[in-house]
């Protein structure tokens, strides 16, 4: 048997809109390390924000934060980090903007004094009927940031924003050169939200991190996401697989396109992929799109 690592994204892969698991998705990962592959969560996340849920799963390494941090064997491997001068000079730019933001390091998270109050306004639809609601009325992704904390700080691996008023291009051409900007990658936030990353800091750098310090072939390797930030990850990976819930944009990126989050996705991908067996007991059937 070749030995396979698998890269999943969390938002839209392995939980949906509602931030739900699908049973079927717990029982891909379990019986695929099982058989001996190797399975690392990939998110745009910093560590601090991935919910006791997703890590229960069971996996067997993390990168965080668009590929800046590289975690597995219970230590940070991989860190590539923002300068001093470099933050500096985003938070002025936000600053002077009036753009709420939060700065994402290996394990915290900090916002900008406001984030919290403009987060859920963009979120008072959705909230509304959600659960991510919690008993007492607070937000469960609110738990894991501090806000109005010192912001300019030496282990800063992405920045995100959020903006009602300045366009996104704007956003681009004020850091054109210094940094790359995406598209936030949860669509209820807008489109002129996003993310602040390092120029050649990715999913896809932070893989070929991981093969070089486990010493697998990227041949070897299969990812799987569905936004904006995967994909130098379906580039770069052996078999990129996109999720059926993926915009035609990203799904032109893949080799592969599974079926929905809501429907068995990731699954379904771990079958056609032979990490582990077709199973009638957990899905009937393995449909692809």
């Amino acid at each position: 048997m070749t030995r396979r690592i698998v890269f999943l994204d969390i938002d839209g892969t392995l939980i949906d809109d509602q931030e739900r698991i699908q049973p079927s998705t717990v029982e891909a990962v379990s019986r695929a390390r099982a058989a001996g592959h190797l399975v690392f969560i990939c998110t745009g996340r910093s560590r601090a924000e991935i919910y006791p849920q997703i890590l229960d799963i069971g996996f067997d390494g993390i990168v965080s934060a668009g590929g800046s941090f590289v975690w597995f064997d219970g230590e940070t491997r991989v860190s590539r980090t923002m300068s001093l001068d470099d933050v500096a000079f985003a938070i002025d730019v936000f600053t002077r903007s009036g753009i709420d933001f939060y700065v994402q390091s290996d394990s915290a998270v900090v916002a900008s004094p406001g984030f919290r109050a403009h987060l859920r306004r963009l979120l008072a639809v959705e909230l509304a009927d959600s659960d991510r609601v919690e008993a007492d009325g607070a937000l469960q992704f609110e738990t894991f940031f501090e806000e109005g904390g010192e912001v300019l700080r030496d282990d800063i691996g992405k920045m995100c924003f959020l903006s009602a008023e300045t366009p996104i291009d704007a956003i681009r051409e004020a850091f054109a050169g210094r940094f790359d900007v995406i598209n936030a990658t949860v669509p209820v936030l807008g489109p002129h939200s996003g993310e602040l990353l390092q120029l050649g800091v990715n999913k896809g750098s932070a893989i070929l991190e991981v093969c070089r310090l486990k010493g697998l072939e990227r041949a070897d390797t299969i990812g799987i996401g569905d936004s904006i930030n995967d994909v130098e990850m379906l580039q770069l990976t052996g078999v990129g697989v996109a999720m059926g819930n993926a915009p035609d944009a990203i799904k032109a990126y893949a080799d592969q396109v599974t079926t929905g989050v809501d429907d068995n996705g990731v699954w379904n991908a771990f079958v056609r992929n032979e990490l582990i067996s077709a199973d009638e007991s957990v899905v009937p059937t393995a449909a692809f799109a």
